[in-house]
């Protein structure tokens, strides 16, 4: 079978038509909690439509019997054929390790490589240190080989929740990564700088940091941070992008921006979806959008319980 051309406007966080702004939440979770370890939850989600058909899902958990209370949880997997009815893969797909990840592996985002196989980009924390970005490849999606060195970090600021876009150019292919940029410690308040910002790479390896700001904290529902963009490339190559908004006193909520250049950004100030059923009544935050097989959309987003149970729930467009 010829091997189809890599088209790096196409390979990943793509949609034809824009995902929109109409939303309803799902009654049934996707993933669930571990019982073993309640309080831990499932987190920051992020969904790949595979070539071979079906979709995996990669977010952060504990895998059944690895519950070791050191740790904050690892980066595992699931498959779905539908986007609707998911069963976890066996195993972690990116486990804590020293030095950077020595407490916790979080916030995949897993892209397509122009050479073949994927690479993923995620969140590593340790104790008492501000957060990295560090990356990870694979040939099947399933087994992960780590990759040296840190790709996003300056040891003042944490760093974390990245997605990867790739933009063509006359001069090769540009990777930009958007992700958070938090005050280490963290602080809040609309002062506090803890943004949304973007660094380009021409390996996938080397980034530089872009000046300016993506989404900065403006209003009072981001009064603690904004972060966990997911940035959606559209088919008149506009650009759209959701993101979580944290408040003091309000855990969340998913807003939107639109964007002609994947640079320049103007939100939309009402939350898409907020903390109002009682599965996300605690929290709601870090969403990712995938198309489903009847051309709709879904959104899958980490959400909070009355008692802090955290599991990943879904969102479908109108």
């Amino acid at each position: 079978m010829p091997r189809v051309k890599f088209n790096p406007q196409t390979a990943v966080h793509f949609h034809e038509t824009d995902p929109g702004v109409d939303w309803a939440k799902d009654a049934a979770p996707a993933i669930e909690f571990n019982p073993l370890v309640p309080g831990s939850g499932v987190l920051t989600p992020n969904v790949v439509a595979l070539a071979s058909g079906g979709y995996r899902m990669y977010y952060t958990g504990f895998a059944p019997g690895l519950t070791n209370q050191e740790h904050l949880g690892h980066i595992l997997s699931a498959f779905s054929p539908d986007g609707s009815v998911w069963t976890p893969d066996a195993g972690v797909r990116v486990d804590v390790h020293s030095p950077h990840a020595a407490e916790r592996t979080l916030c995949p985002d897993v892209v397509p490589m122009p050479g073949g196989g994927c690479r993923m980009y995620y969140e590593a924390r340790r104790p008492n240190a501000p957060t990295v970005i560090l990356s990870a490849t694979s040939a099947d999606g399933l087994d992960w080989e780590l990759e040296d060195g840190v790709r996003i970090g300056d040891g003042e600021w944490s760093y974390g929740s990245p997605r990867c876009v790739y933009f063509p150019t006359d001069r090769g292919l540009i990777y930009r990564l958007y992700f958070h940029h938090y005050s280490f410690p963290m602080v809040s308040g609309l002062d506090a700088q803890n943004h949304i910002v973007s660094a380009v790479s021409r390996d996938g390896l080397h980034f530089e940091m872009e000046p300016g700001v993506r989404i900065a904290q403006e209003t009072e529902r981001e009064t603690y941070a904004v972060y966990a963009p997911e940035v959606v490339r559209l088919g008149d190559g506009s650009f759209r992008m959701f993101y979580a908004g944290w408040a003091e006193g309000i855990d969340g909520g998913i807003f939107t921006a639109a964007s002609d250049d994947g640079l320049e950004w103007t939100k939309t100030p009402e939350p898409l979806l907020d903390l109002d059923v009682p599965l996300d009544c605690g929290m709601v935050s870090e969403p990712c959008v995938t198309e489903l097989p009847d051309g709709r959309f879904r959104m899958f987003y980490e959400a909070r319980d009355g008692e802090r149970r955290a599991r990943i729930l879904g969102a479908t467009s109108g």
